[in-house]
């Protein structure tokens, strides 16, 4: 076994479980992301530049640019300037394009909890808060980019006779973490399993997000009318759990390279995990958003008007580079999917009449 790389926060976590016991992989998981000193998102990293840990949807100006005439035709469809609340928001990049796209002012706020990230974020002029709740409800624009598959998830296996175990991490006698299985920290993962009509295979191992649930219900108490948008990568509950995917669907990357074990680099490597869109449409219903549809952000960005881009900002090699990494089914085009949402009585959403 190649020796993992030891950090300061997986001594910190080593020394907890020594004393308080293994914890669930969802629990290590969020320590590894958002420890209050130590979390990689904490530190801040450059999420979408060209030095950061991955590429995003955030790095390229056309989509940006989509996104702010989707905001517009919001307001258009609403009457009036909606608040723009962007979940997540990385190192604020992406709200800086699509304020520079839009014709008139709008009230542009990041719910953020890396404290690393609000600082960029207000370093370059962009409103943020820690949590929902810091924001009244108002006519508003949500908007969640590759958010929600960085929530923490609980990693289950299949015990063979219809039921579950769930992922601890240990540590071993040789002071190396260990993956343990035992007994779900919560009914709530057999629960959700079961009400999709999943089980899993006898070794079989699932990523469950049972954040999703309290993420939807705070981005609606935000809402007085409006939108929500959700773009990320995922499937629904049926091919998310196939019997063909054993491995689940947590990957690990560093450095813009994939690696492939999630108890080393800790904190320093970011996690993240195919989202069920089964359970993300489950919840936004039960919170009182009205499902408008679910479509690949290719198609989306096509019809938002992501050639008008060309004719209003011009057409350059880099533009049209751009443009075909956002749209091609190769390439970002059906890597992320667009999930609408509205409150009730609403037109459809931009995109999606």
């Amino acid at each position: 076994m190649v020796p993992r790389t030891e950090t300061e926060l997986s001594r910190l976590l080593k020394h907890a479980i020594r004393a308080e016991g293994a914890m669930s992989f969802r629990e290590f998981m969020q320590q590894a992301l958002c420890h209050p000193e130590f979390g990689f998102y904490t530190r801040g990293p450059d999420i979408g530049s060209l030095s950061g840990p991955f590429q995003t949807n955030a790095k390229y100006g056309p989509f940006a640019f989509c996104l702010a005439g989707a905001i517009e035709q919001a307001d258009a469809l609403i009457g009036e300037p909606l608040r723009i609340v962007e979940f997540g928001g990385g190192t604020g990049e992406l709200g800086n394009r699509v304020g520079s796209f839009l014709h008139r002012p709008h009230e542009y706020v990041v719910v953020e909890p890396s404290p690393g990230l609000r600082n960029k974020q207000r370093a370059i002029g962009l409103r943020t808060v820690a949590h929902p709740s810091e924001l009244s409800p108002c006519p508003s624009f949500l908007l969640a980019n590759e958010v929600l598959d960085a929530f923490p998830v609980h990693r289950v296996m299949g015990d063979g006779r219809g039921g579950i175990q769930e992922m601890y991490v240990d540590v071993d006698g040789h002071g190396e973490f260990v993956e343990r299985f035992d007994v779900p920290s919560t009914p709530l993962l057999r629960a959700r399993l079961e009400s999709e009509g999943i089980v899993l295979g006898r070794g079989q191992v699932g990523d469950v997000h049972l954040g999703i649930d309290a993420f939807m219900a705070d981005a609606r108490s935000v809402l007085s009318v409006g939108y929500f948008l959700v773009i990320d990568y995922g499937m629904t509950a049926p091919d998310l759990y196939h019997y063909s995917r054993r491995n689940g669907s947590l990957r690990c990357y560093y450095r813009q390279r994939q690696v492939h074990d999630p108890l080393d680099l800790v904190g320093e490597q970011d996690l993240t995990a195919d989202l069920d869109f089964t359970a993300v449409e489950r919840a936004a219903a039960h919170a009182g958003f009205e499902p408008v549809g679910r479509q690949w952000q290719g198609a989306w960005l096509k019809a938002i008007g992501i050639d008008l881009y060309r004719k209003q900002v011009g057409s350059s090699d880099d533009s049209e580079r751009d443009i075909e990494t956002l749209t091609s089914p190769s390439q970002l085009g059906s890597t992320f999917e667009v999930l609408a949402f509205r409150t009730p009585g609403l037109p459809p959403v931009p995109g999606f009449s």
